[in-house]
C-alpha cells in the first residue's frame, strides 16, 4: 500500500516537473514574441515620427509664406506736419 502511494506520488511529480518545462519554454517563447513586437512598434513609431517631423516642418513653411504674402506692406512713415500757426 505505501509502495502504491510513493509509486502514484512519483508519477504526479513527474508530471508536474513536465508541466512546470513546458510552461517555462511557453514563457520563453513569449517573452521573446514580446520583445520583437517591441523592436518592430519602435521601428514604426520611429517612422511615423520622421515622416510627421517633416511634414510639420513643410507645414511651418507654408504658413510662414502665407503670412509673407498676407502682411500688409510696411507704409511708409507719415510726413511731418508742419506746427500750425
Amino acid at each position: 500500500m505505501l509502495e502504491e502511494i510513493v509509486v502514484e506520488a512519483a508519477k504526479k511529480r513527474a508530471e508536474l516537473d513536465e508541466k512546470v518545462k513546458a510552461l517555462e519554454e511557453e514563457k520563453a517563447r513569449l517573452l521573446a514574441d514580446i520583445a520583437a513586437i517591441r523592436a518592430t512598434w519602435l521601428r514604426i513609431i520611429g517612422s511615423y515620427t520622421s515622416i510627421l517631423e517633416a511634414e510639420i516642418a513643410k507645414l511651418e513653411e507654408e504658413k510662414k509664406a502665407l503670412e509673407e504674402k498676407t502682411a500688409p506692406a510696411e507704409a511708409p512713415a507719415p510726413a511731418e506736419q508742419k506746427p500750425s500757426e
